[in-house]
């Protein structure tokens, strides 16, 4: 179990880093890893016997945080479809 919060935590790390740099491939890879690593630590009936509370509140935080990241990534990901929008406008206009 340890081994699957040490990479969830890892991939946390990454995934707010793509978020800031708002690297929009970075961020789906390391999301879609993400959520493979928390499948795995779900879906292992050995963890679930075994979770300690500290195991517990890491994992509810995880939640806080994924849920924090989509709401980034789509607030992001909005502001570049604007800025794409705008640009591709001012060339057509530029070009005419």
């Amino acid at each position: 179990m340890r081994d699957n919060l040490v990479k969830i935590k890892s991939l946390q790390s990454k995934i707010e880093f793509a978020l800031k740099d708002s690297d929009f491939e970075k961020l789906a890879n390391f999301s879609t890893e993400l959520e493979s690593s928390v499948e795995e630590l779900v879906t292992n009936s050995i963890y679930k016997d075994s979770i300690t509370q500290d195991e517990l509140a890491h994992l509810q935080n995880l939640l806080s945080s994924v849920q924090k990241y989509q709401e980034e990534t789509s607030a992001k990901f909005k502001d570049y479809t604007l800025k794409v929008s705008r640009n591709q406008k001012m060339q057509q206009a530029y070009k005419q």
